[in-house]
C-alpha cells in the first residue's frame, strides 16, 4: 500500500508539471437536476484551431473528481482529448440536496447535461463525444451510451452491471436486515429527520458499510492525501437505490457504437462472470480487456495500463 501512494504522489507530480506545459485545465459549471454541477475542462494546449474530440467522465461510487481520476483526465488530454471531469450533485464541489446520496438516475442525468454543456463550446467537436466510466459510473456509461445518439465512442472499467444480482444472493439474514434498516430510514425520512448515514468502506471488513472489499479501504487512503473533499460516508439510501440499479438491461440498447469493457483480473466486487454477461449482449464492434489485480487496482497501481488501453480505444475509434 506505501508503494502505491508513493507511486501516486508521484504521479501527481508529473502530472503537475504536464498541465504547466500541455494541458489547460479550468474550472466549468452547469446546471443538472437544478443543481449547480461543478467541473473541471482539460484542452490540450495546440496551436491548431481544429476542434477537440471530448471525453466525458465522472467517479465511481460516492467519488469526487480528485479520488485519482484526475489522472485519467490528464493521461487523455496529453493525448489529444478534450476531457470534461465533474463532481456529481450532492458531492465534492457541486452543489445538492443531500450530501452523500447517490441517486444512480441524478447521475446518468448529470453525464447527459455534461455532455450537452461540452457540445455547445466553441473547442469542440459536437460529433466525436466519448464517455468513460469506471466501476459505479462504468455503469453509467453503459446506460448513457444507450440513451444518448451523441455519445460515439464508450470506455467501461470494471462496471457495475447489476444490483439485483447482490440482492438476490444475500443470505436471508442480510436481506431482513437491510430492509429493516431501509424501512426505518424511509420512516425517518418523511417525518423530517436526517438521512441516515453509511461508512463507504472501513479498515475492519467486518463492520457494516456499503463496500465490504478491505481493498476499498487501500482505495481510499490512496487518494486522501489530495482529495480534501473526499467524504467516507453516503447515505444509506444510495445503498438501496444501487440494489435496484440494473445497467446490464440497457447493454443491448447500446447503437454500433465502439464499446470497450475492461475487467480487472481478481476482481471481489463485480464478478467477472457479470462484465462478460454484459459483453455478449453488446453489439459490435466491441472489445474487452484484462489488467491484472483486484476491483481497484485500474485506478491504483494499473492505472497507467488502464488508460493505455483507453486511450488506444478513443485514438481509434473517436
Amino acid at each position: 500500500m506505501k508503494l502505491i501512494s508513493t507511486f501516486l504522489v508521484f504521479l501527481s507530480l508529473v502530472s503537475e508539471f504536464f498541465l504547466a506545459n500541455s494541458i489547460e485545465k479550468m474550472d466549468v459549471s452547469f446546471y443538472s437536476s437544478g443543481h449547480l454541477v461543478k467541473g473541471w475542462l482539460y484542452l490540450p494546449k495546440t496551436e491548431s484551431n481544429s476542434k477537440f474530440p471530448v471525453i466525458v467522465m465522472a467517479p465511481g461510487f460516492s467519488g469526487v473528481k480528485e479520488c485519482n481520476y484526475q489522472f485519467f483526465a490528464e493521461n487523455f488530454t496529453k493525448e489529444g482529448f478534450a476531457v470534461l471531469l465533474f463532481d456529481y450533485p450532492n458531492f465534492g464541489e457541486s452543489e445538492g440536496s443531500f450530501r452523500g446520496e447517490i441517486d444512480p438516475w441524478m447521475q446518468v442525468q448529470a453525464y447527459r447535461d455534461g455532455i450537452s454543456f461540452v457540445g455547445s463550446r466553441n473547442e469542440i467537436d459536437n460529433e466525436r463525444i466519448g464517455v468513460w466510466g469506471g466501476s459505479y459510473s462504468g455503469g453509467h456509461a453503459i446506460i448513457v451510451s444507450a440513451l444518448d445518439e451523441r455519445v460515439k465512442c464508450m470506455v467501461a472499467i470494471t462496471p457495475f452491471i447489476s444490483g439485483s444480482f447482490y440482492l438476490n444472493n444475500f443470505p436471508s439474514e442480510v436481506k431482513s436486515f437491510l430492509n429493516q434498516m431501509f424501512n426505518r430510514d424511509r420512516l425517518a425520512r418523511i417525518q423530517g429527520e436526517a438521512p441516515m448515514m453509511i461508512p463507504v468502506s472501513t479498515e475492519d471488513a467486518s463492520e457494516f458499510s456499503a463496500i465490504s472489499s478491505p481493498n476499498a479501504w487501500q482505495f481510499i487512503q490512496s487518494f486522501k492525501d489530495y482529495a480534501p473533499n473526499y467524504k467516507n460516508s453516503v447515505t444509506l439510501k444510495s445503498l438501496e437505490m444501487q440494489l435496484g440499479y440494473e445497467p446490464i438491461s440497457y447493454v443491448s440498447n447500446i447503437r454500433e457504437i465502439p464499446k470497450l469493457f475492461i475487467i480487472a483480473a481478481n476482481d471481489e466486487v463485480v464478478p467477472e462472470h457479470q462484465i462478460l454477461d454484459a459483453f455478449d449482449l453488446a453489439s459490435e464492434p466491441k472489445n474487452i480487456v484484462y489488467i491484472e489485480g483486484n476491483h481497484f487496482s485500474p485506478y491504483m497501481e494499473g492505472l497507467k495500463e488502464a488508460s493505455d488501453e483507453a486511450i488506444k480505444w478513443f485514438k481509434a475509434n473517436l
